[in-house]
């Protein structure tokens, strides 16, 4: 039996964590150097399971095209299947209703994300299936428009609503002639023959419209401290039992061989034309609350003095505290003494320098966090397996699960982290509620990857400083029979180049130890 490659949606794909047993995982094997993938030089194709009713679909993208004040993205779609289907891309009943593409665009060197245009309403700009079926073989031609992109954009990554995911190295192209399906429109009881081409119907296409365009923020945790950056604003975290005594404000000696590298960090990034460096105490939840926020502002204030000692006053400087009424982690839990951890902080906030990228792509101006990102991916096929994991689920653990890892890859700032999930039943599939969204939030939240030299963790992309959306499958529907396997995939932040394998965090499944980074 065919077995699509879809990718895990957050209301559908999930397996709920209460109530499961974590399996072992297995370590990849080893590789040499003949083993190495030659780059892939076909058409952007991908067989999907598409979202809300669930259906079969062949995707090919185009491209992307500049159309002045809006981008055109042009792709198509085949039913492979031997009965007409209807193509659902919306991620709500709502938005399928209005026959919504919610496909997304993902600058991965510039940290930007942009979402569809709205026709003022609740419809999104473009092809409209809101009717229509696809006709087995038959090619349909499919646009969907968006905000402007940059001018030094030649690639751009397109992520679907469809287990189909992310495709990477989409072009980047000045649009020419009119803005519309360049195949026919069928009518409504046409029955196109398989191998021709044909359009849906648009709507909306010259008409105002709106957008959205979004600072992608990605977050890594380490022993000592933890960022989170966008192309524009980073955000360092240190915890307060490194930098001071239990009760006190007075910093330690350790603090100070922190603060030289957060200082020598802060000088290479922070715009001094973009003032102020934010410095921001925070406490856990014990404690009385004027006395939280005395003391959190006491330490912001120590944290301020070192810093300015070491980077001068080509900066302008501001210290806050915020007591306990800011927590990053839900105390009171299982996990209670770690989240109080999290919770005691001061965080150094500030502008980043915009560098020229020296990727040698035409990206031009972009920040760089954490040094230069990448260049773009190119259009990235799935590999073969190199670890695996097992998890039990449901209330007598009767339920089993298997995570396939494929290598992960690099498109510019970001890490794809890319896996099948197996259903070795006896159940026929996870059902609404289920998921593996953990704390973090998004689809994969309980996910993550640990750079095992360093110990520091990525963690899932997300769309705005406090989004609730992420770079991953979204609401995207899978197959849930028995036998079948469901892609997913997220992004997380890019650990340094000289990085080439990290461990798995699969949440459930286990650690998943010498994923290679290809």
């Amino acid at each position: 039996m065919h077995r699509w490659k879809p990718v895990i949606g957050l209301s559908v794909l999930a397996l709920a964590l209460s109530g499961c047993s974590g399996g072992g995982a297995n370590p990849a094997p080893h590789r040499t150097a003949a083993e190495k993938p030659k780059p892939y030089s076909g058409p952007l194709i991908k067989d999907a399971w598409s979202s809300l009713g669930g259906a079969p679909s062949r995707m090919e993208i185009k491209q992307v095209e500049r159309r002045g004040d809006r981008s055109v993205l042009r792709f198509y779609l085949t039913n492979p299947d031997k009965e007409p289907r209807h193509f659902s891309f919306g991620t709500t009943i709502a938005g399928s209703a209005y026959s919504n593409l919610h496909f997304m665009l993902v600058d991965s060197v510039g940290h930007k994300a942009y979402t569809p245009l709205y026709d003022g309403g609740d419809k999104t700009v473009g092809s409209d299936l809101t009717i229509m079926s696809a006709y087995p073989g038959a090619r349909y031609e499919t646009i969907l428009e968006f905000p402007p992109l940059p001018e030094s954009l030649d690639r751009i990554t397109v992520v679907s609503p469809t287990t189909a995911g992310e495709f990477t190295g989409v072009p980047v192209v000045d649009g020419q002639g009119p803005v519309k399906p360049s195949a026919p429109t069928p009518d409504f009881f046409d029955r196109p023959a398989p191998g021709s081409q044909v359009a849906w119907p648009v709507r909306g296409l010259d008409a105002p419209a709106t957008g959205g365009t979004h600072d992608l923020y990605g977050i890594t945790e380490g022993e000592i401290k933890s960022t989170t950056s966008s192309g524009s604003e980073e955000k360092v975290g240190l915890r307060t039992d490194v930098l001071f005594e239990f009760d006190k404000a007075t910093l330690s000696a350790q603090a100070r061989a922190v603060l030289d590298q957060v200082a020598s960090e802060t000088e290479a990034k922070a715009d001094p034309a973009k003032p102020p460096i934010l410095i921001t105490g925070h406490t856990d939840g014990r404690g009385a609350h004027d006395y939280n926020m005395s003391l959190s502002q006491r330490r912001a204030d120590a944290v301020l003095n070192e810093l300015r000692t070491r980077l001068g006053t080509a900066y302008r400087y501001k210290a806050e505290g915020k007591g306990e009424t800011a927590p990053v982690a839900k105390e009171g839990g299982t996990d209670d003494e770690s989240a109080r951890q999290k919770n005691r902080r001061v965080e150094i906030s500030y502008q980043i320098k915009q560098q020229t990228s020296g990727t040698g792509t035409s990206h031009g101006t972009q920040a760089q966090p954490g040094g230069a990102a990448g260049p773009p991916a190119p259009f990235h096929p799935d590999g073969r397996t190199v670890g695996s994991g097992h998890a039990s689920f449901g209330r007598e653990a009767g339920d089993k699960r298997r995570l396939d890892v494929k290598p992960f890859y690099r498109d510019g700032a970001y890490l794809v982290v890319v896996f099948d999930i197996v259903n070795l039943g006896p159940d026929t599939g996870p059902g609404p509620t289920e998921n593996y969204s953990g704390s973090r939030g998004g689809t994969f939240g309980a996910f993550s990857v640990t750079d095992p030299a360093t110990k520091t963790v990525y963690s899932g992309v997300r769309l705005g400083k406090e989004g609730g959306a992420y770079i991953d499958p979204g609401w995207s529907a899978f197959r849930g029979e028995p036998g079948t396997d469901n892609r997913g995939f997220f992004y997380v932040p890019a650990p340094p180049p000289e990085v080439k394998a990290v461990t798995f965090n699969a949440g459930p499944f286990g650690d998943i130890p010498n994923v290679p980074i290809e």
